[in-house]
Protein backbone atom coordinates (compact mmCIF):
# COMPACT_ATOMS: atom_id res chain seq x y z
CA UNK A 1 0.00 0.00 0.00
CA UNK A 2 1.08 3.39 -1.05
CA UNK A 3 0.52 6.26 1.78
CA UNK A 4 0.35 9.46 -0.24
CA UNK A 5 1.66 13.26 0.68
CA UNK A 6 -1.91 14.15 1.28
CA UNK A 7 -2.35 12.14 3.50
CA UNK A 8 0.70 12.98 5.36
CA UNK A 9 0.19 16.57 5.20
CA UNK A 10 -3.49 16.51 6.66
CA UNK A 11 -4.34 12.90 8.13
CA UNK A 12 -4.76 12.37 11.74
CA UNK A 13 -6.62 9.82 14.19
CA UNK A 14 -9.07 12.54 15.23
CA UNK A 15 -9.66 13.91 11.64
CA UNK A 16 -10.59 9.98 9.91
CA UNK A 17 -13.57 9.89 11.58
CA UNK A 18 -14.50 13.73 9.99
CA UNK A 19 -13.74 12.76 6.35
CA UNK A 20 -15.69 12.37 3.54
CA UNK A 21 -13.65 9.18 2.66
CA UNK A 22 -14.72 7.74 -0.75
CA UNK A 23 -12.52 4.55 -3.03
CA UNK A 24 -12.45 5.10 -6.94
CA UNK A 25 -11.45 1.89 -8.88
CA UNK A 26 -8.26 2.33 -11.57
CA UNK A 27 -9.23 0.07 -14.86
CA UNK A 28 -6.80 -2.71 -16.03
CA UNK A 29 -5.37 -1.67 -18.74
CA UNK A 30 -4.77 2.15 -16.87
CA UNK A 31 -1.87 3.81 -17.04
CA UNK A 32 -1.41 5.78 -13.89
CA UNK A 33 1.01 4.43 -11.36
CA UNK A 34 0.28 5.95 -8.18
CA UNK A 35 3.51 7.21 -6.21
CA UNK A 36 3.56 8.56 -2.96
CA UNK A 37 4.06 11.76 -4.56
CA UNK A 38 0.83 11.82 -6.21
CA UNK A 39 -1.65 14.65 -3.96
CA UNK A 40 -4.80 14.75 -5.75
CA UNK A 41 -6.95 12.73 -7.73
CA UNK A 42 -6.35 15.03 -10.69
CA UNK A 43 -2.53 13.66 -10.81
CA UNK A 44 -4.10 9.81 -11.44
CA UNK A 45 -6.75 10.60 -13.64
CA UNK A 46 -5.28 12.11 -16.83
CA UNK A 47 -7.87 10.46 -19.13
CA UNK A 48 -9.58 7.48 -18.16
CA UNK A 49 -7.65 5.54 -15.67
CA UNK A 50 -10.79 5.53 -13.35
CA UNK A 51 -13.19 2.55 -14.63
CA UNK A 52 -16.05 3.58 -16.81
CA UNK A 53 -18.80 1.56 -16.32
CA UNK A 54 -22.77 2.14 -16.05
CA UNK A 55 -22.76 0.45 -12.83
CA UNK A 56 -19.32 1.41 -11.21
CA UNK A 57 -19.40 4.86 -8.64
CA UNK A 58 -17.21 5.84 -6.25
CA UNK A 59 -18.33 4.40 -2.90
CA UNK A 60 -18.09 6.34 0.52
CA UNK A 61 -16.31 4.83 3.30
CA UNK A 62 -19.04 3.88 6.25
CA UNK A 63 -18.18 3.12 9.75
CA UNK A 64 -14.93 5.32 9.83
CA UNK A 65 -13.13 4.54 13.43
CA UNK A 66 -10.05 4.71 15.36
CA UNK A 67 -8.69 2.62 18.20
CA UNK A 68 -4.81 3.09 19.63
CA UNK A 69 -2.96 -0.46 19.54
CA UNK A 70 0.06 -0.20 21.51
CA UNK A 71 2.62 2.13 19.26
CA UNK A 72 0.01 3.82 16.68
CA UNK A 73 -3.48 4.24 15.73
CA UNK A 74 -5.82 1.86 13.44
CA UNK A 75 -7.73 3.61 11.34
CA UNK A 76 -11.01 1.41 10.41
CA UNK A 77 -13.69 1.22 8.21
CA UNK A 78 -16.34 -1.57 7.32
CA UNK A 79 -15.46 -3.71 4.19
CA UNK A 80 -16.14 -1.37 0.94
CA UNK A 81 -18.37 -3.01 -1.86
CA UNK A 82 -19.29 -1.60 -5.43
CA UNK A 83 -22.05 -3.67 -5.85
CA UNK A 84 -22.37 -5.87 -8.72
CA UNK A 85 -20.18 -4.68 -11.54
CA UNK A 86 -20.51 -6.88 -15.26
CA UNK A 87 -18.15 -5.61 -17.61
CA UNK A 88 -18.99 -3.36 -20.56
CA UNK A 89 -16.79 -5.34 -22.25
CA UNK A 90 -15.99 -9.41 -21.54
CA UNK A 91 -12.38 -8.23 -20.10
CA UNK A 92 -13.12 -5.32 -18.39
CA UNK A 93 -12.03 -5.27 -14.57
CA UNK A 94 -10.00 -3.33 -12.45
CA UNK A 95 -6.11 -3.75 -10.70
CA UNK A 96 -5.79 -0.68 -8.73
CA UNK A 97 -7.79 1.16 -5.97
CA UNK A 98 -7.44 4.55 -4.58
CA UNK A 99 -8.76 6.38 -1.62
CA UNK A 100 -9.36 9.77 -1.54
CA UNK A 101 -10.68 12.37 0.97
CA UNK A 102 -13.57 13.79 -1.17
CA UNK A 103 -13.69 17.85 -0.92
CA UNK A 104 -15.34 19.23 -4.05
CA UNK A 105 -13.36 17.52 -7.30
CA UNK A 106 -11.05 15.66 -8.10
CA UNK A 107 -8.56 19.28 -8.44
CA UNK A 108 -8.76 19.52 -4.59
CA UNK A 109 -9.68 15.52 -3.28
CA UNK A 110 -6.89 14.58 -1.72
CA UNK A 111 -5.51 11.31 -2.48
CA UNK A 112 -4.45 8.88 1.30
CA UNK A 113 -3.51 5.72 0.05
CA UNK A 114 -3.73 3.43 -3.30
CA UNK A 115 -3.30 -0.05 -3.92
CA UNK A 116 -2.71 -2.50 -6.90
CA UNK A 117 -3.40 -5.88 -6.80
CA UNK A 118 -3.97 -9.21 -9.09
CA UNK A 119 -6.53 -7.76 -11.62
CA UNK A 120 -10.30 -8.69 -11.16
CA UNK A 121 -12.46 -9.11 -14.34
CA UNK A 122 -16.13 -7.89 -13.82
CA UNK A 123 -18.72 -11.06 -14.10
CA UNK A 124 -21.55 -9.78 -12.80
CA UNK A 125 -20.69 -10.28 -9.13
CA UNK A 126 -19.93 -8.22 -6.05
CA UNK A 127 -16.75 -6.48 -6.28
CA UNK A 128 -15.50 -6.16 -2.50
CA UNK A 129 -12.59 -4.50 -1.33
CA UNK A 130 -12.42 -6.04 2.39
CA UNK A 131 -10.15 -4.51 5.24
CA UNK A 132 -8.11 -6.65 7.28
CA UNK A 133 -9.73 -6.53 11.10
CA UNK A 134 -11.30 -3.65 9.71
CA UNK A 135 -8.40 -1.77 9.64
CA UNK A 136 -7.70 0.49 6.21
CA UNK A 137 -4.60 1.73 8.06
CA UNK A 138 -1.85 2.16 10.28
CA UNK A 139 -0.89 5.44 11.50
CA UNK A 140 2.23 6.00 13.39
CA UNK A 141 2.71 8.60 15.77
CA UNK A 142 5.23 10.82 14.87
Amino acid sequence: MIIHKGAKKRLSAETWPTLDLRLALLHETSTAAPTADDEYMSDLLPGANEVVNDDYDRVALAGLAYTWATDHYELQADDTSFGVLAGASLDQGTKTWVLLAHVTDDSDSWIVASETFSPVTFDGTEVQVPWPDGTVLDWGVE
